[in-house]
Formats: C-alpha cells, structure tokens, sequence
C-alpha cells in the first residue's frame, strides 16, 4: 500500500512540463494557471501564500519566458502525491 505525503508543487513546473511535452499549445500561462488551479482543487490540494518568483533565467529578456512559454512568476500548491497521477492525465488532456 503506497503512503500518503503532501507535496508542494508549482504551476511553472507544471507548464514547463506541458511546453517540453508539446501539450497545450496555444494557450497563454494565465489560462493554463486557471486550469491548474481547477484541477488541483479539484483534486483537493490547496495553494499556498504567494511566494517568491520563479527562476528560469539570470536575464531579464529570456526568449523562453512569456505568454507562450515559461511564466514570470505562478502559484504554488499542496497535494497528496497520491494525487499527481490523477493530475498528470488531467492535463494531459488539455
């Protein structure tokens, strides 16, 4: 029997994963973080007080952040990580 664990996990982590994948083309960061708050919710995690910014680079004009890439900044969540399967083929739907 696999044991229950809270995780912390970040929307950019998330689209970062679904950008490598090729999955949700064409949709902007801000509608991909509503999506995965809906389906972390959904999945009775919780997001936790903002924090600080992500970090994908050191310069300020990075080609792969932006609307269609990789977010400036994205929300944080708590999940059991029983849950991250369930997650993952939810948003591999998108």
């Amino acid at each position: 029997m696999e044991k229950s664990t809270k995780i912390e996990i970040g929307a950019d982590e998330l689209i970062l994963w679904l950008r490598k994948n090729k999955k949700a083309e064409g949709l902007a960061n801000d509608v991909l973080g509503k999506k995965i708050y809906y389906l972390i919710t959904e999945l009775e995690g919780v997001k936790l007080p903002e924090r600080e910014a992500v970090h994908w680079s050191n310069f300020v004009n990075d080609k792969n952040v932006g609307r269609y890439d990789l977010p400036k900044s994205a929300a944080q969540y708590e999940i059991d990580s029983l849950r991250l399967g369930e997650l993952f083929v939810e948003l591999n739907k998108l």
